[in-house]
């Protein structure tokens, strides 16, 4: 993975350490906490994010990607924090925003690196911004142009994303180093305050808990809940915490041990079995596509990390949560939740397949809130399955286009990750995408910051795979 630098990279790489610039952030950002400044919070969070996301995107693209991967991992935590210094529960608090208006400003590379849409590379991601803004058309003829924008937005971001990280392909290995880092520390800081939460239950989360009305999730009480972290829900925590475990297959020290082990673990709790299924499957994929060496090496960390972690189930707390949710497998037919989706699907699919035209952006989703005037979500607001969403939303021709560039970027990252065996960053980025994938069974996984690990998990191989060859064409050492 460690390639030589080209001028613009060794510029870059003398920057500070990745996690510095966030966690001053942060760091400020408890500090006005602590000093019960919720409500100042609330209106600093949003507008300090897009400050330093401004000065992360012109200074460092690499950067830029960091910090906006910190504030989709913290947001949630600092919006409770902040209610919770308010004494109050906010649900419609501007700090949930500050992670999109980042995100967003990756659509700036469209502008600065125009030349590249029309090139070979951009192709795919060129058809996937053909079929949503087809989406984006009918959603505003047959639902409303608030709530079609909105999920418009939602759906574009991680194209966006996909192509700055294309655009700046000769900072790769400046990508490689930070994004290792990032997911690194992100799962060192979500997995031990997973375990925590669950120890623990913190006031602030309990007064999530029973504010926002997520009875699923369970119990505000110590041991009687599944452990969302800092994220808002067990779901959205669960695909980050399997997508931050295979990066980290790439990743090397003390945090990346800590990090793999309570992010296991805290990933166990959450119970979602769709990420216990993805986390497999890419884990699998990502093993057999590195060298005999390597795998090795890779296997017996995974052993060992799975080792340390079977102390923490021995304890009743943890074990009874967990053996609970496994007994579902064997008697798979007896779940409530498998009953509910399979009765979706037998009902769904011929809506689905039925409808040419597609019903366009804002029909799902949080978007359809913004087409109520007593902003509930819509009919379908809630999807089981993004399989079904994407012939629904897109219709027949954009789910032709859409299935056609989501392919092709697959293909290709397979194709370039295979060419670079002994980097085990690329196969766990395309081991991601596949993951998440396999999870469209279960739910939406191409949009938000699902969507942009999965442009992330595509895009790196291709970009490793150009570097490398920038770098033989010029006599130095090659992947």
């Amino acid at each position: 993975m460690d390639l030589a630098l080209d001028a613009p990279a060794r510029r870059e790489q003398r920057q500070l350490h990745p996690a510095l610039v966030p966690g001053l952030f942060f760091a400020f950002v408890l500090l006005l906490i602590l000093l019960r400044l919720g409500r100042v919070v609330e209106l600093f969070y949003p507008a300090g994010a897009v400050l330093v996301g401004l000065l992360c995107y012109w200074r460092s693209p690499t950067q830029y990607v960091s910090f906006m991967c910190w504030l989709y991992f913290l947001s949630p935590e600092v919006r409770r924090l902040a209610d919770f210094s308010n004494g109050a529960f906010n649900p419609i608090s501007p700090i949930q925003m500050a992670p999109i208006l980042v995100a967003v400003m990756s659509g700036l590379t469209v502008l600065t690196h125009y030349r590249v849409v029309a090139t070979k590379r951009a192709f795919p991601s060129l058809l996937l911004v053909l079929t949503l803004t087809y989406a984006l058309v009918v959603g505003c003829i047959r639902n409303s142009i608030p709530s079609a924008v909105y999920s418009f937005g939602y759906n574009i971001i991680p194209v966006f994303v996909g192509f700055h990280i294309l655009s700046t392909w000769k900072h790769y290995p400046i990508y490689a180093r930070v994004l290792v880092t990032t997911f690194s520390w992100g799962m060192f800081v979500m997995g031990v305050y997973g375990v925590i939460q669950y120890v623990l239950m913190p006031p602030w989360d309990a007064m999530w808990l029973l504010r926002s009305g997520m009875n699923s999730v369970g119990e505000p009480l110590p041991f009687s809940f599944r452990v969302f972290s800092t994220f808002n829900s067990p779901g959205p925590l669960a695909t980050v915490l399997m997508s931050g475990l295979l990066f980290m297959v790439a990743g090397r020290g003390k945090v990346v041990w800590v990090g793999a082990l309570s992010g296991l673990a805290v990933l166990l709790l959450t119970a979602v079995r769709s990420a216990w299924g993805g986390l497999i499957i890419g884990g699998l994929y990502a093993l057999a596509c590195i060298d005999g060496r390597t795998r090795s090496r890779v296997i017996l960390a995974i052993l060992i990390v799975a080792a340390l972690s079977v102390p923490m189930f021995t304890i009743d707390e943890f074990a009874e949560r967990l053996l609970d949710r496994m007994e579902t497998f064997s008697s798979i037919q007896d779940d409530h939740s498998f009953q509910e989706r399979l009765q979706f699907y037998e009902s769904f699919l011929s809506v689905a397949a039925s409808d040419i035209a597609g019903q366009g952006m804002g029909s799902v989703g949080i978007g359809t809130k913004l087409d109520s005037a007593t902003s509930q979500l819509g009919k379908f607001g809630v999807f089981d399955s993004g399989l079904m969403e994407i012939p629904y939303v897109m219709g027949w021709p954009g789910t032709l286009l859409y299935i056609t560039g989501l392919l092709w970027m697959m293909g290709r990252a397979m194709k370039r990750g295979l060419a670079m065996k002994s980097n085990r960053l690329l196969a766990a980025a395309v081991g991601t995408s596949i993951a998440l994938v396999s999870m469209l069974v279960f739910c939406n996984t191409l949009n938000g910051f699902d969507g942009i690990l999965f442009q992330i998990g595509v895009t790196l191989p291709v970009i490793g795979h150009r570097y490398a060859r920038m770098l033989a064409a010029h006599g130095g050492p090659s992947a």
